[in-house]
């Protein structure tokens, strides 16, 4: 009987073992990769860079049909050019939000990935220290 629990117990350390050094490693990284996919869609970064000199909430002034009204047309022309420079700003600030959101959730993740690798050596090291001292 003292020989099975043994083997059991062994059984279960290994099994213990490879969920902890293995498949839990495995699955904090997938979650990041999910946080991280999901900062980028949330922020969609590649529509933000294909429309970034586009105006500003679309909103942009018709140049006149009729007639050649220099005033009119630089208005436009200068509405315009300021609508597209909003848009850039905007845009630029918002693409610079989500690098800084994605390095942030990416160091997050890396620091609770080696944490989860290196736990049960510091537990190990502290206790000894503990007794040391």
């Amino acid at each position: 009987m003292i020989i099975e629990t043994a083997e059991y117990n062994f059984k279960l350390l290994a099994i213990f073992l490879k969920w902890y050094f293995f498949e839990m490693p495995f699955e904090i990284i997938k979650i990041l990769y999910k946080y991280i996919t999901v900062i980028s869609k949330i922020y969609s970064f590649l529509f933000l860079i294909k429309t970034f000199f586009s105006p500003w909430k679309n909103q942009s002034y018709a140049y006149p049909d009729k007639g050649f009204n220099i005033n009119l047309i630089l208005e436009v022309w200068t509405s315009n050019i300021i609508s597209r420079i909003v848009g850039a700003f905007v845009r630029f600030f918002t693409i610079l939000m989500g690098v800084v959101t994605t390095i942030i959730a990416t160091a997050i993740g890396l620091i609770v990935l080696f944490i989860w690798v290196t736990y049960p050596v510091l537990f190990f090291v502290l206790i000894i220290r503990s007794f040391i001292l």
